[in-house]
């Protein structure tokens, strides 16, 4: 008879412990991280140029190399000018000319007025005289524009900077005579963007932070532009940064990291139960179902909304249902 009461007994404590679920538990804030996602980027120059001759001129002197740095209005290259001098000076002498025969057409046509009002001169002499003043102007008008031409000329015997640059390479050497046009230095600007290529249903937020990520180490970025084109061939649009402290140094290659403020977990905490997705947590000793109607199998759990204390079940999430005992093992 005792034997069968301990029987009994056994079994019912067996029965009791079957119905428990063993699971492990962990914190949600221990488990969940920040959304964050990388994308391939490049520091970019805002300025790209080739500078070229703007004469046909053979080059005296180079006063930079590739690698050095230049303020906007810095000499680059000096020209042989002298050809554009001697322009220049027979375009000066050409007004100096001109000029001077518009004041004897003046003083012609003063005096041929004045004979004219006693009958002296004819009124046609007084309006040959008055057109020969206004042809005069026209001439001394034309050799202004030859002479502006001229210092045109000789300004592009010196060559400048256009902006704070990096010489990247040069394509002529000094004693090389330069064609009109043809390439000296290639030069990008100082001043650089970071641009990245983002697939066509990236969306920039107000929660979101933007890292650039390089071998010169981490800056943060602000976004400048959301292209609204989509390269049709990659599927990607063109999304443009700015350091916001500082500058980065042009054609640094590197990735773009980009965190948000809300916190997933991984995938496969997501269970199904009765056709919806969700959560097994803890509480207490029993099992809880936290429904995710918005979420989606074999992508990350969005948890924002959810207390970082919340008992998330671990090992035995897909074996407990909701109101299942549950005993907790470490």
């Amino acid at each position: 008879m005792r034997f069968v009461i301990g029987v009994v007994a056994l079994l019912g404590s067996l029965s009791v412990l079957a119905s428990d679920v063993s699971v492990t538990t962990e914190r949600l804030d221990r488990l969940a991280s920040p959304i964050e996602s990388l994308y391939p980027a490049n520091s970019e120059p805002l300025e790209t140029s080739l500078i070229s001759a703007g004469i046909a001129a053979e080059i005296l002197e180079m006063t930079v190399r590739p690698g050095d740095s230049v303020s906007a209005g810095d000499p680059l290259v000096r020209l042989d000018c002298r050809d554009a001098e001697i322009l220049q000076t027979q375009a000066e002498d050409a007004k100096s000319e001109a000029e001077t025969r518009l004041e004897f057409q003046k003083r012609q046509a003063a005096r041929v007025a004045k004979l004219a009002e006693t009958n002296i001169a004819s009124e046609e002499l007084k309006d040959t005289r008055a057109t020969d003043v206004r042809l005069a102007e026209i001439t001394v008008r034309r050799a202004q524009t030859a002479l502006d031409d001229a210092n045109l000329q000789v300004a592009r015997c010196s060559i400048a900077a256009p902006f704070d640059a990096v010489i990247v390479d040069q394509l002529a050497s000094r004693g090389t005579r330069a064609a009109v046009g043809s390439p000296i230095l290639e030069l990008v600007s100082q001043a650089a963007e970071i641009r990245a290529r983002m697939p066509l249903d990236f969306r920039v937020t107000a929660d979101q932070r933007f890292e650039f990520e390089s071998a010169l180490g981490v800056a943060q970025v602000d976004v400048v532009a959301y292209s609204r084109a989509v390269d049709t061939q990659t599927g990607t649009r063109l999304i443009r940064f700015r350091p916001e402290n500082g500058s980065i140094e042009p054609g640094v290659p590197g990735q773009i990291r980009v965190r948000s403020n809300a916190v997933t977990l991984p995938a496969d905490f997501l269970v199904e139960r009765q056709g919806e997705y969700g959560l097994m947590v803890a509480e207490g000793a029993t099992a809880s179902f936290v429904p995710r109607p918005e979420a989606v199998l074999g992508q990350p759990v969005e948890v924002t909304d959810l207390a970082g204390s919340l008992e998330l079940i671990v090992d035995g999430r897909f074996r407990a249902r909701a109101g299942d005992a549950i005993s907790v093992t470490p």
